[in-house]
Parts: structure tokens; sequence; C-alpha cells
């Protein structure tokens, strides 16, 4: 019989890998998945269907029953059911995963174990998005793998490209989360896990080739983001206010002289220069009509004019999708809404937006708190690189189309919940 440390090291690694080991939207993970809800009814049968809730010693888990509840009881008014039964979906495993974690994963010992299991199966991704930034290797599910059509997926290096996007495709990695913007968020989210580590090799090698593989993606969210991140470690975590004078300076230099960088005959540096030109434009608010950022203006506005039809309720779980369908999709072809946090408020109604903005803020505050406090060396590490990561994922989750289903996000915060519980219980013993 497998012991349950060894079929959460399984769980945990199905939802880093992700798309990675998949056939057409069929994922490894769904299928561990699957069966992990087969034999967890058959024992929940065996108790007469009966669960301690007395087992959580924080709040937290709570709200998940009422995040699913909102959710189908959105079908009701949702302006597109189909949509909306797919984001129930994905809402479904996400909570599935939170609660696998916080209900299995609930002592020191294992924690650790899953910790150090996280820890490998990341650092191989990070291995895997090197060698696709800067050599010819693809994983065979990678869009941009000459392979990718025998698991079910079309290539995006499609024959109508433009030439000039081409290279810089080529060089984009994707890792496990199939396309750049979503293995960016991934790693500028897993980066306070290195940042707070002992281990200067490992720590500075590590964020080495984070930093490169975010600048390969050329995700300008991700790449304004990892620059924020930085900023809220030296002056938040590490208490370093000259750092930050310096860092600055350097960006100063840097946009001085993004110009001659934009000339570049290199595809990825010129990319890059123009990805940070448009990040100074949006600060500058001199956007041009067509750029993405232009885009994503666009969507957020047809999304709160929908917000705005239904007096604040919403349009149902993936109905943001349908309003720009309705509207005939942004530069033709764009219908996700591009931002995570307005998508669930259009999507979900501004009270239960703000209620999930509440919980998550709170949860990051427990977090920094026990980052700061707790005398547990490993616990205080935890709520240090857990709480950072929370705010950095603020931002950087406007890089991706949607992050509903994006599975680093709810590992993310069942990690966080069951952190909380873990330490608790610990205090709860010695008194």
């Amino acid at each position: 019989m497998i012991s349950i440390p060894r079929v959460s090291d399984i769980f945990l690694i199905s939802i880093v890998i992700g798309v990675a080991i998949s056939y057409s939207y069929l994922y490894l993970f769904h299928i561990i998945f699957a069966i992990i809800i087969i034999f967890s009814f058959r024992r929940f049968r065996k108790n007469d269907f009966k669960f301690d809730l007395n087992i959580f010693t924080t709040n937290y888990v709570y709200f998940l029953p009422l995040f699913f509840s909102w959710y189908l009881l959105s079908v009701l008014w949702s302006i597109n059911k189909a949509y909306s039964f797919q984001y129930l979906f994905y809402i479904f495993c996400g909570i599935g995963i939170i609660l696998y974690i916080v209900i299995n994963i609930n002592t020191e010992k294992k924690i650790k174990r899953s910790i150090k299991v996280l820890g490998g199966i990341f650092s191989i991704q990070i291995i895997f998005s090197t060698l696709e930034s800067f050599t010819s290797f693809r994983l065979p599910i990678s869009p941009f793998s000459d392979i990718v059509n025998f698991f079910g997926r079309e290539p995006s290096l499609q024959p109508t490209l433009d030439s000039f996007l081409i290279p810089s495709l080529i060089q984009s990695p994707t890792g496990f989360q199939w396309n750049p913007n979503d293995l960016a968020i991934a790693m500028i989210m897993l980066t306070p896990f290195f940042l707070f580590l002992k281990k200067n090799l490992i720590k500075w090698v590590a964020i080495t080739l984070i930093s490169l593989i975010i600048i390969m993606t050329s995700s300008r969210s991700v790449l304004l983001s990892m620059g924020f991140l930085f900023i809220i470690y030296l002056i938040f975590y590490k208490k370093q206010i000259m750092s930050v004078f310096l860092v600055f300076s350097f960006v100063t230099i840097f946009f001085s002289q993004i110009e001659n960088f934009k000339e570049s005959e290199n595809s990825q540096i010129a990319d890059i220069a123009n990805t940070f030109s448009a990040i100074s434009a949006l600060l500058s608010n001199d956007l041009l009509v067509g750029q993405s950022l232009s885009i994503r203006q666009e969507l957020a506005l047809n999304g709160i004019n929908a917000l705005y039809e239904t007096y604040g309720f919403g349009v149902g779980g993936g109905g943001s999708i349908a309003v720009q369908e309705r509207m005939g999709g942004v530069d033709g072809r764009i219908t996700s809404m591009h931002n995570f946090w307005l998508e669930v408020m259009v999507d979900s109604g501004i009270i239960f937006a703000l209620i999930f903005y509440c919980w998550y803020l709170m949860l990051f505050r427990d977090l920094f708190k026990l980052g700061r406090y707790s005398k547990n060396y490993f616990f205080k590490y935890l709520g240090r690189s857990i709480s950072l990561s929370l705010i950095v994922f603020i931002p950087a989750s406007i890089s991706a189309s949607s992050v509903i289903y994006f599975l680093p996000m709810w590992l993310l915060f069942g990690l966080a919940i069951t952190t909380l519980e873990i330490h608790n219980k610990i205090n709860l013993e010695e008194l």
C-alpha cells in the first residue's frame, strides 16, 4: 500500500508538471486527482459521510465552499452556461488541490518533505526552461515543438505568422506551462523561495537562471513585477533602503540607453528593449492604439461595462470571455480578460470579489507575521517566501490571459494555508 506522503509527492509533482504530461486537455494531474477523489469518497463513506471540521485551526478553508457555491449559483444568471460550468470544473480542481494539501500535508515533517519534492521538480523546470531559452531543445509538448501535434495540440509556429516574430518565438521558453507568460508567472512566484535560502550558491545560481528565463519570455507584466519583487524584498524583508536607491539608479541608466538597445541586431535584446519601452509608455499614459497594453485597456473597459450592466452582480463564471466574444473580440481575436483580479470581479460580482480580495490579503498578512515573528526557522522561511510570492503574484498574474486554471496558483494557496495550520497546531501542542 502506498503511504500518504508518497501519494502526496506524486500529486504535487503532477500539479507542477501540468500540461507537460498530457494529451489534448487531459493532464496526468486529472488522472491522479480523479483517483484521489475516488479513494477519498470511499474513505468518507466508511466514516458515514462524517468529517471533523475541528481539525482546522484557521478560517481560511471555510472560504472555499463559499467560493465554489457562489460560482455555482452564478450559473443562474450567467450569460454563457457552458463557460460557467467550465469554470466550475476549474475551481473544483483548484479547491481540490488546496483541500488535499491542507488535509494530508498536515505536519512539519510532511511539509518539509513536500517542499523538498517541489524544490526538485521546479529545479528540473528551471533547467529545461534554460535549455529552451538558449538552445534548440524543446519539450515534446511545447507549442514550439515539431511533434506537439502527436499530443493533440496545435503548434504555435504557424506558416501564417509574420517572419519577424518567428526568431523571438523560437527562443521563448515555455517549460511545463505551455506558454511563455504562464512560465514567467511560475518563475517569479518561485523566486522568493530561493531569495530566502541560506545557501548562497544555490540561491544566486537559481535566481540568475530564473531572471534569464523571465527575460527570454518577454513578458512585460512579469518583467515589471520582477523589479517590484526586489524592491519589496529589500525594503520590507531586508530593510535596505540604500540598495533600493542603487537599483533605481541602474534602472535610470538603462532607460537612458533603451533606444540603442531597440536597434540591436539581436532580436531578443530588441524585443526586451521594446518591452521596457512599452512599460514606460504605460507609466506615462502614452500608448499607441494596437499595442498589447492598449488592447488590455480595451478588454478591461468591455468587462467593466458588462459589470455595470449587471448592477455589480457579475456575468457568471467565464462570462467575461462571452462578453469579449459578444464584442467581436478585441483586435478581432482576443477574448480573455488578461487581468485575473478584474476577471474575478466581472465574473463573480463586486461583493464576492471584495470578499476574495480580503481573504487573499488576510492570508498574506498572517504569513508575513509568521515570517517576521516565528521562532521556528523553517516556518519563518515559509512565511517570508510564501508572503512575498503572494505579493508579486498580484501584478504578475496580469501577464497571462487567465490564471483561473493556473495550477501553481492553487498550489501556492494550499501551501499558504497548510503552513499556517501546521504552525498553529505546533503552538497549541506546546501550550
